[in-house]
């Protein structure tokens, strides 16, 4: 049994899809069918996606989602005709079950539809009663544009109920300028990746994954007014009780947002910028500590599933291969 949809990560409107195919189906015998890129980002829709293809492929074997299938999405795949469409999906995966919202649309100027799809797969032989067309959560609270309009706001304790966890980030650990370590507050860069959505500028507690342990960490996301040097956008955190001697540049680390509590500013002068992050990672270390067990539950299964199976990039399929498409 397969689900498919654009999926920009997994949030609590998809629930009803999962949930279907998990009563549905023998325990690791259904699978996600989704795109990449994000179809709305290719069509010039959408600006920014809320998890990268890593990030997606992390999130689904947290959820313990058996497979994920992604398509890439091309001009060949975005003006096939329906029909064209579920013959290539149904020859390439031996579909014997479908889950869709009852809002999914594909193919040549979004023609088909979910009632069309479900049309297509019973003159295939898929039995009725392994077809579902779900009506979903209040799209206007449980969506991937409600929660990229929270992360744009900086709502990020918010976004929490749109998708069912914390909105996170994967990164590498970059250099930056050393200035934290100069002024015996050291800081880890992340490498920000385009398109990927970020909160806006700003101070965030957050829960920090490294070095296979969680720590309280206290996160910058701006550039660095006070000292006037930096163009671009970075996001740095002070990761506390954690040993500074400890080199972790080049390594990989994930980054959950727990909330936001404070704008960024521009300081006088050195020692009240110090004493102003003294206050920041206070705050911060009282919010982790005040985590619901709900979360304490999500980072322990989290830290299992990134320690124990490192790659996180899926293959991405092209079903459209030498497609003649006119």
């Amino acid at each position: 049994m397969i689900t498919i949809g654009a999926f920009d990560g997994f949030h609590r409107g998809h629930e009803k899809l999962l949930d279907i195919c998990r009563a549905n189906s023998d325990s690791n015998n259904w699978a996600v069918l989704s795109f990449w890129p994000h179809p709305g980002e290719f069509m010039k829709r959408l600006n920014h996606y809320l998890f990268t293809l890593s990030e997606r492929e992390f999130i689904r074997r947290v959820l313990n989602i058996p497979n994920m299938f992604i398509l890439r999405f091309n001009d060949e795949l975005r003006n096939l005709q329906p029909e064209r469409f579920w013959t290539l999906i149904h020859s390439r995966f031996n579909i014997t079950g479908l889950v869709m919202g009852s809002d999914f649309h594909f193919g040549l100027d979004r023609r088909g539809s979910a009632e069309s799809l479900k049309l297509l797969a019973e003159s295939s032989g898929v039995s009725e009663e392994n077809i579902h067309i779900a009506n979903l959560l209040d799209k206007g609270i449980y969506s991937s544009s409600n929660a990229r309009q929270k992360i744009f706001s900086g709502d990020v304790r918010g976004v929490r109920e749109i998708l069912g966890y914390n909105f996170f980030i994967m990164s590498n650990i970059i250099h930056g300028s050393h200035r934290g370590s100069k002024m015996n507050l050291p800081t880890a860069n992340l490498n920000l990746v385009n398109n990927k959505i970020i909160p806006p500028y700003g101070v965030y507690s957050t829960a920090v994954l490294v070095n296979n342990q969680w720590h309280c960490g206290a996160l910058s996301i701006g550039n660095n007014p006070t000292f006037r040097d930096v163009n671009e956008t970075r996001a740095e955190v002070h990761i506390l009780d954690f040993d500074s001697n400890n080199n972790i540049y080049g390594e990989n680390m994930l980054l959950f947002f727990l909330d936001r509590i404070r704008d960024i500013k521009t300081f006088d002068n050195k020692d009240s910028l110090i004493n102003q992050i003294e206050q920041d990672i206070n705050t911060c270390m009282k919010i982790y500590r005040e985590a619901d067990i709900d979360s304490q539950e999500f980072f322990k299964r989290a830290k299992e599933v990134y320690y124990s199976q490192k790659n996180f990039l899926p293959e991405i399929i092209n079903i459209t291969h030498g497609e003649d498409i006119n």
